[in-house]
This record gives structure tokens, C-alpha cells and sequence, in this order.
């Protein structure tokens, strides 16, 4: 890779001042983080969708913004952490009113990996782009040092955002309760109380007690939050000056009168909740897995869970080492060590849809070594606490069975049976 091929945002503002910046910004690659983002929207007249994101870098004292256009929403990027590392490469730059846009060249050919600003990881690569050499790679390390050193020193509410007049242009709350999935509440430095309905936390994966931003809000005067469709919600990591001095922000919000039945409510899924990239994929009726008319080996489907194998959780427990596996059972008789071995964890779940009413037919499910599926921790040597834990999910899973569930399935055939594997869903309650 040549350094020729990476640019700064500062180098985009000096070539946008020139006759040639289409040619000079055609190829090149720009690593930036994230401070802010939108949340999917679709285009009117148009079948693209579009996020914004507002970028920076460690060369100039302000923000690019970003325009990420796709064809479905299985195409949305994860914008859900305040300074992830964006690479782009082959977007096409512009000035509006003064400060930098960009936007991508093609839906073949240009590059948006995002990287998560705390384990480097690549979160995102919606082309299946070539992952970054080693000297891009040492970029992204760079940005992600610059990144978290500047975002622990300045806070997100004292940054200038263009064309608002107001600096308090979100919010940011600590998580004090996950009620139920319809319902959070929050709370502000001062330990003022807010409810929020909103579904979005749960695909966020995050805890009570942590710190997020809500961009473009309005609040009742019962202190109620209104979500917009310019609304989203990010994540802030441990080392953000906002969650290091959380009780010093200054923030004040004007109140609104609105009801009730106004409320925008952000909504993942239903009661399971499965990653964004899955969102848009097609339910494929079960009836079709029992004809054998599926081709793809991942499918979306949604079914009312009928029973769940087994009903003590100790007896979906699988220890095992290099020579042998073994049942909880037989790690007690034996008297075996459970920290010297392997674990996981494996239930059946049965379920039916609409397309097999008339029939006996049911499908088996297999959760196997998918901690996302339990909303507990797995503590192994505390099988007390994981059974009354577990109890809860299989009231609430199987109880209320006029309820409807996603799963997102691998389909594994072999010459003896076909295992319907469950790779993604999130169970909140």
C-alpha cells in the first residue's frame, strides 16, 4: 500500500479548493471515527436507503459527514458506538456550505469496513471488501489510540455541530432500568427520572448503568421521551469524558406537550430479537422445510414455541475434554473437576407456524452453544441460580404461546438428518 493512497479530512478540504479534486479523491482511502450517526431512512421516491454518519479524524478540528446509501435494509451498517473506525476508499467528496460531505461512488466498488474502537474488530463489510493490509491495519490502530485519547478529553455535548445554534443538540442518560422490552428508564446527571419506549436498546446488547447518547429528542413535561425519525441511539465506551464525569454534564431540555399515542417507537423485532443484518431477510414458511424447499443454508423464520427439551437446565449441560464427553450427572458421580473441562450448554426447542396448522408436523430447534439465546449469565458451578433463571425463560417462552418468535437458522443436512441450528436471536424480558 502506498501512503499516497491515504488521505486526512484536512487533505479533502484542501483538494475540494481545487479544479481536480474528483480526480486527485477518486481512489483514495480515509480512516475516521464516529461521533455521530442516524439510523436507517428511506428515500422518498427512491428505493436506496440512507445513514448518515459524522466522522472524524486527527487532522482537523471539525467533523465530515457522511452519507451511506443502500439497497436494503439487511445492508444497514451497525452505527450503534460513539468512535468505531470507519475505511472508506473510492467515495466521492463535496463541500456544502462550507464543510465537507461524502458519499459513496458505487455500490460495487466502494469500500466501507467499520472496526470497533475497543477490540479492532471488523464489525462490518457489507461488499465483502478485501480486509485491510498490515500498514492499513496500523492506521486503524493509530486512529483507534487517537480516537479514544480525544473522546476521553472532550465531551460530545461541547463539540460544535454545524448548522445548530443549540449545543445541547443530544441527550445523554445512564441506563438506570430495563423494564420490559417496551420501556426504559433513564436518568440524567442530576438523577432526573425519564421513561423511554423504545425496543432499540435490546439489539444494542447493553447493561443498566451505561451511558448512551440519543441524538435529535424532544421530552414531555412528564419528562417522557419522544422519539423522531431523525432519532437514534449510540453506545459511549468506558473511557468517554461523558462516562468518566457523567455527574458533571451540564444539560437542560425545553418540555414539550405531546400524548402518549404520539410516541415513535423504535422497534427491532418482537419478543426475540435478532441483529439488524437479518432484518430484511424473507420468513420462510416452516412448511417449506418439511417439502425440503429451502436452498439457503440461513433463513429467518418465525414460529410459536410449543415445548422446550430439556425442563431442568443441568441436563442440557455438556462437559467434556479432548478424550471424552460427559453429562452433569456424570461429572457428579465421578467427582470430575468442572473447571479442567469444556462446557456449553444445549436445549431443543419445538415450534409451529400458521403454514403447519392442519398437520402434526412440528420443528425442532437446536440451541447449541449460543450464550445470546439465555438472558443469564452461564455460572456453572451455581446450578441453583441458572435453573430459577432458566425457569423464568421457559414461562415466558412457553406460557404466553400466543406469542411469535424469530430465529435466524444455519440448515446442517448430513446423509442421516438435517439439524436446524440456531445462530442468532436475543431473548429479552
Amino acid at each position: 500500500m502506498s501512503l499516497k493512497e491515504i488521505v486526512t479530512i484536512k487533505n479533502i478540504l484542501e483538494a475540494l479548493q481545487t479544479d481536480e479534486a474528483e480526480k486527485q479523491l477518486r481512489k483514495k482511502k480515509l480512516f475516521a471515527f464516529i461521533i455521530d450517526a442516524s439510523k436507517p431512512k428511506r428515500l422518498q421516491g427512491q428505493g436506496d436507503y440512507m445513514q448518515m454518519i459524522k466522522i472524524m479524524d486527527d487532522s482537523y478540528n471539525g467533523y465530515l459527514t457522511l452519507f451511506y446509501f443502500f439497497k436494503s435494509l439487511s445492508d444497514a451498517a451497525p452505527l450503534d458506538t460513539i468512535g468505531d473506525i470507519v475505511f472508506l476508499k473510492r467515495y466521492q467528496y463535496q463541500l456544502f456550505n462550507g464543510e465537507p460531505q461524502g458519499r459513496r461512488n458505487s455500490f460495487k466498488t466502494s469500500y466501507f469496513l467499520l472496526f470497533d474502537v475497543n477490540t479492532l474488530q471488523l464489525k462490518f463489510n457489507p461488499n465483502d471488501s478485501s480486509e485491510p493490509s498490515n500498514e492499513e491495519l496500523e492506521f486503524i490502530q493509530k486512529l483507534s489510540t487517537y480516537s479514544q485519547s480525544y473522546l476521553s478529553q472532550n465531551s460530545l455535548l461541547n463539540l460544535y455541530w454545524y448548522g445548530s445554534t443549540n449545543t445541547i443538540f443530544d441527550g445523554l442518560f445512564k441506563i438506570q432500568e430495563l423494564k420490559d422490552e417496551n420501556t426504559v428508564l433513564l436518568k440524567d446527571s442530576k438523577d432526573n427520572q425519564y421513561t423511554l419506549l423504545c425496543k432499540g436498546l435490546v439489539d444494542l446488547e447493553i447493561q443498566e448503568g451505561a451511558v448512551i447518547k440519543i441524538r435529535n429528542i424532544q421530552i414531555s413535561n412528564q419528562n417522557e421521551i419522544l422519539i423522531t425519525d431523525k432519532s437514534n441511539i449510540m453506545m459511549l465506551s468506558n473511557f468517554c469524558y461523558d462516562v468518566q464525569h457523567f455527574e458533571e454534564i451540564n444539560q437542560t431540555f425545553s418540555k414539550v406537550d405531546f400524548q402518549q399515542e404520539n410516541f415513535q417507537q423504535i422497534t427491532i423485532g418482537s419478543f426475540t430479537q435478532i441483529k439488524k443484518k437479518y432484518e430484511n431477510f424473507q420468513y420462510v414458511p416452516l412448511i417449506n422445510l418439511i417439502q425440503k424447499q429451502v436452498k439457503e443454508s440461513i433463513i429467518v423464520i418465525q414460529g410459536q414455541v410449543q415445548s422446550i427439551y430439556p425442563t431442568q437446565i443441568e441436563e442440557g449441560f455438556i462437559f467434556y475434554n479432548k478424550f471424552k464427553s460427559f453429562s452433569y450427572k456424570e461429572v457428579i458421580a465421578n467427582n470430575l473437576q468442572i473447571q479442567g473441562l469444556q462446557k456449553t450448554l444445549q436445549i431443543q426447542i419445538n415450534i409451529r407456524d400458521a403454514s403447519l396448522e392442519g398437520t402434526t408436523n412440528i420443528i425442532q430447534l437446536l440451541i447449541f452453544d449460543n450464550p445470546s439465546f439465555f438472558p443469564f449469565p452461564m455460572v456453572w458451578d451455581n446450578v441453583e441460580y441458572m435453573q430459577i433463571e432458566y425457569q423464568k425463560l421457559l414461562e415466558k417462552l412457553i406460557i404466553e404461546q400466543d406469542q411469535i418468535h424469530d430465529f435466524v437458522l444455519e440448515i446442517i443436512e448430513s446423509p442421516e438428518s438435517t439439524i436446524y441450528r440456531v445462530i442468532d436471536t436475543k431473548i429479552s424480558y
